[in-house]
């Protein structure tokens, strides 16, 4: 492959790997969203209704969009090792011999050695947040009430 058509390839998928993951973190910032509207519309209801235990369905609720976002997060680990591996090509000056197009040969690769990324995503501080809160705020309502 001629050297033009090889970069033109690569700063095409970097960018598109780029926008992909820039996405990701907007579908994160939607779930966090979601979730604060859907525990604070099942919690009013159960003020509303006077029935403490419809927020089980809110602590739920709250746990399955954490997960969520999780997921989405961890799903975007793997562009960017690919992100990284032109980022490194490139910094290296390597980049005649790095293969473009090569999104799912990297995602197979990286999923083969880390696995899932779920719950390691659950627990870094882009998606613990408001998360780790909301149950709480929950439970203390249950308890408290």
């Amino acid at each position: 492959m001629n050297p033009d058509t090889r970069a033109e390839l690569l700063k095409d998928e970097y960018v598109l790997l780029q926008t992909a993951y820039e996405d990701m973190d907007g579908k994160g910032l939607t779930i966090k969203n979601w979730a604060i509207t859907v525990a604070l519309a099942i919690v009013g209801t159960s003020y509303l209704n006077d029935n403490k235990n419809l927020l089980w369905l809110a602590l739920a609720a709250s746990l399955m969009f954490w997960y969520l976002e999780a997921y989405w997060r961890g799903l975007s680990h793997f562009f960017a090792v690919r992100i990284q591996e032109i980022e490194k090509a490139i910094q290296a000056g390597t980049w005649e011999q790095e293969l473009p197009l090569q999104v799912y040969s990297s995602w197979d690769k990286e999923f083969n050695k880390t696995h899932d990324q779920t719950f390691r995503y659950m627990f870094k501080r882009a998606s613990l947040l408001p998360h780790i809160l909301i149950p709480f705020f929950i439970l203390g309502l249950y308890f408290f009430w």
